[in-house]
């Protein structure tokens, strides 16, 4: 319970004061215990937020592997991957991950074990969306290049309104979305054609 109290101050305080703002101590007061408490349950401020982002790949994860893709067409398929990815890069909290992640993989102060294990959760994140894009698109998602565009043309779209809601009122934009799905499609449709792929 401590634990996720403590991982709980540290998303809520990236996302009000921001990452570097966010020190040891603020993160102690606002988990309402002591900095040797968080020292005892995590080691270091370092091994806490990579906690942080470890829990939030684990929920994606497990949301994945538990999604089932329903439509007729690659479109409505895509359409429902699309809704799958709302349930984590359209949260709040994902806008706290991406800070981290930046962070632990690119600050010259984090250790080799902890670059690594940032590594390794994104590599576990591709994995697992392989089977989804495998409902979604049939034979050509063996591909590794279409699988990435589309995941990335999907996922880049969430994050954007994520980013947007911070500045504006979210619309909930149909149109955008349709745009975007059957742009998708379309380019994965050429390119599987050109490649030899059967077409989704």
């Amino acid at each position: 319970q401590t634990r996720r109290r403590v991982q709980a101050a540290a998303v809520e305080s990236i996302l009000e004061i921001g990452y570097y703002a966010s020190s040891s101590n603020e993160l102690a007061r606002r988990a309402g215990v002591t900095w040797g408490v968080i020292q005892h349950q995590f080691g270091t401020r370092e091994a806490l937020l990579l906690e942080v982002l470890a829990d939030s790949y684990d929920r994606l994860v497990a949301t994945i592997a538990a999604a089932e893709l329903a439509g007729d067409t690659l479109e409505e398929r895509l359409l429902a991957v699309h809704g799958v990815l709302g349930t984590q890069y359209g949260s709040p909290e994902h806008l706290a991950g991406i800070q981290i992640g930046l962070d632990l993989s690119s600050n010259p102060a984090t250790s080799a074990e902890t670059r690594a294990a940032v590594q390794r959760h994104g590599e576990r994140l591709v994995r697992a969306w392989r089977p989804l894009f495998v409902q979604a698109r049939g034979e050509c998602a063996g591909d590794a290049d279409l699988v990435r565009f589309a995941s990335r043309a999907l996922r880049n779209q969430r994050v954007g309104d994520l980013i947007d809601g911070r500045f504006r009122p979210a619309t909930g934009d149909a149109l955008q979305r349709r745009l975007l799905v059957e742009g998708v499609a379309a380019a994965i449709r050429a390119e599987a054609g050109r490649r030899g792929l059967p077409a989704p």
